[in-house]
């Protein structure tokens, strides 16, 4: 939701916080999923946030599992409301269903964070050196996102989130920079859902980085074989 403070129209950092969380979590519907895409295709201060979101929550990923709720709950649910369901009532039921499922999602993964959090006090690394931060969103024609890639010149890092479809099983994604002039350079293999790489080349915003589809396991020539399919700019995070 786009409101005006003191520094004049956009988004306060709170709202497109809160946007990326529900975003990653799943809280919103199919419209409100695609315009947050949208907004990571033109908004670096979006596509960083939700890039955040997504690796702050990714120790919760791999313990979560999915746990489908009995026949009875929903017999339950129908005996409870009884009779005919008005419009007005089915809608009011979904907002109040999304405004509790969102709250307890919150509710959940701040408890979970903090367990988190907790158990790894004794083990926070020393703070990475200062730099400059980049963010790039990778697309195709369609326009939807298919990478997000998060770069940190202070840690000597680049973050990759995969919010898109996975490579064929034949197949893997590899990662580029493309310079204004010369060979591409491989940043690595990426078919995993998130990358974390040392950055062993110069980054800068203005330069694109893009995704080709290789033979399993990479490009046997250091150069990209296969079609590029995805591609994005660099422009600071900030």
């Amino acid at each position: 939701m786009a409101v005006d403070d003191e520094r004049g129209p956009g988004p306060l950092d709170d709202d497109v916080d809160a946007l990326a969380a529900e975003y990653v979590i799943g809280a919103l519907d199919r419209g409100e999923r695609r315009a947050v895409e949208t907004r990571m295709l033109r908004e670096p201060v979006m596509a960083s946030a939700v890039a955040a979101w997504a690796d702050r929550l990714s120790p919760l990923d791999a313990d979560a599992g999915e746990l489908a709720p009995p026949d009875r709950v929903w017999s339950a649910i129908a005996a409870r409301i009884g009779g005919d369901v008005g419009v007005g009532q089915v809608i009011h039921l979904e907002r109040s269903l999304k405004r509790w499922r969102v709250a307890t999602g919150m509710v959940g993964i701040a408890a979970a964070l903090l367990a988190v959090i907790v158990a790894r006090e004794a083990l926070v690394p020393p703070s990475p050196p200062p730099g400059a931060s980049y963010v790039a969103v990778l697309g195709g024609e369609g326009g939807a996102p298919a990478f997000v890639a998060s770069v940190d010149t202070g840690a000597g890092t680049i973050r990759l989130r995969r919010v898109g479809t996975a490579p064929p099983p034949d197949k893997s994604f590899e990662l580029w920079k493309v310079p204004e002039s010369g060979p591409t350079v491989s940043l690595g293999v990426a078919d995993s859902e998130r990358e974390l790489k040392p950055l062993d080349v110069s980054l800068k915003p203005g330069e694109r980085l893009a995704i080709s589809v290789e033979p399993k396991g990479g490009s046997p020539t250091g150069q990209a074989t296969g079609p590029v399919v995805y591609i994005g700019t660099l422009l600071p995070a900030e």
